[in-house]
């Protein structure tokens, strides 16, 4: 059995003695563009943080349900395909600036590639939240907030 990736975070996202660690299963959802070499990523209005769309998985969902819901919330974006889920999950421990607290998430990764840019709109509150960007795959190593999010990168482009 391969062993099980592990990420701390350093700097601001260091874990903070002074915080409660909250445990959390998430998603990562890795969206390729429909024609371009660009992945669609997410940028904090509040921290300037760049990464692929994630959000938590709730109640009795599967990973890619959660996908589904994040992805629509979050982007609004409509028509797309899932490839896949990669079989291996990773661990996480951070500070979450955004809710002020620690966080230890096992994460989960889905990824696939929109069909077209057909999207609703979305929540004034997602609106508030992040930026949509399209980012070229050579620009995003440099591009992504944490190494975890550029280690899913690497699997995906490698899956």
């Amino acid at each position: 059995m391969a062993e099980i990736k592990e990420f701390h975070g350093t700097g601001e996202s260091a874990v903070r003695p002074d915080k409660p660690m909250t445990d959390r299963q998430v998603v990562v959802v890795v969206m390729k563009h429909p024609t371009e070499e660009k992945y669609l990523c997410m940028q904090n209005k509040k921290f300037g943080w760049i990464d692929f769309v994630m959000g938590g998985i709730e109640g009795e969902e599967t990973p890619l349900e959660a996908a589904a819901r994040e992805l629509d919330e979050e982007t609004g974006y409509t028509d797309y395909e899932f490839a896949g889920e990669l079989s291996e999950v990773y661990y996480d421990n951070f500070y979450a600036a955004h809710k002020d607290v620690n966080r230890h998430i096992e994460v989960h990764t889905v990824y696939g590639k929109l069909n077209s840019l057909e999207q609703k709109e979305r929540t004034q509150e997602e609106q508030d939240i992040a930026d949509i960007l399209w980012i070229d795959v050579a620009e995003l190593p440099e591009k992504l907030h944490t190494d975890a999010h550029r280690w899913d990168l690497e699997r995906v482009l490698a899956a």
